[in-house]
C-alpha cells in the first residue's frame, strides 16, 4: 500500500518529472525526493523510473488519461518502445533486438521527438496514454519472416544443360 505522498511522487515520475522537478514541484529536498523514489522502487520490486512508469498506468493511473487515437509507429519503433518500458536500457534493448546501441538511441529520440517526451518516463506515459503502447505489456507481433533461398551454382548449371537440350543449343527469347 503506497502513502499519499508516494502516489503523489509516483505520479510525477510517470509524467516525467527528475528527481529535482519532484522535489521542486512537492516542495521538499533533493535527497526527500530521491529516497521517496527509492522507496517506491524497493516496494514495488522494480529497478527503473520507466518500470515506476508502467506501474502507474496499469495500476494507479485514472482511465481519463488513456487516449484514443494511437500515433502510426514502424514495427522497430513498437519493439524498442516495448523494451523501454520493460526497463531495458538502450544497450540491452539492442542486443536483444540483434542492433547496435546507436541505432536504439536514435529509435528512443525519434520516438521521444514524436511524443514530445523529454525522458523515457514521459515517453511511456505519452505512449500508453496516446494508444501506441498497450497494458498490460506484451511484446509486439513479428511479422512472418519468409526467406529467399537461393538454389545452389549446380541447379543453374542443370537448368541451362537441360535448356540448351530442349531448344538444341539456341538461344530463345
Amino acid at each position: 500500500m503506497l502513502t499519499p505522498r508516494e502516489c503523489q511522487v509516483l505520479q510525477l515520475i510517470a509524467r516525467g518529472c527528475t528527481d529535482r522537478q519532484v522535489a521542486q514541484r512537492l516542495g521538499l529536498c533533493l535527497g526527500t525526493a530521491r529516497r521517496h523514489r527509492e522507496n517506491l522502487q524497493g516496494k514495488l520490486g522494480l529497478h527503473k523510473s520507466a518500470q515506476l512508469t508502467i506501474h502507474y498506468l496499469e495500476h494507479v493511473a485514472p482511465p481519463d488519461e488513456m487516449g484514443l487515437i494511437p500515433p502510426a509507429l514502424s514495427h522497430r519503433q513498437r519493439e524498442v518502445l516495448h523494451l523501454l518500458a520493460l526497463g531495458r536500457s538502450d544497450k540491452q534493448a539492442a542486443k536483444a533486438l540483434g542492433l547496435s546501441d546507436q541505432t536504439v538511441r536514435k529509435h528512443r529520440y525519434n520516438l521521444q521527438r514524436r511524443f514530445a517526451a523529454g525522458s523515457v518516463c514521459a515517453l511511456l506515459f505519452a505512449a500508453v496514454s496516446g494508444g501506441a503502447l498497450a497494458l498490460p505489456l506484451t511484446p509486439p507481433q513479428r511479422a512472418p519472416l519468409v526467406l529467399a533461398v537461393r538454389p545452389p551454382a549446380t541447379a543453374y548449371r542443370q537448368l541451362r544443360e537441360r535448356l540448351d537440350k530442349a531448344v538444341g543449343g539456341c538461344l530463345v527469347l
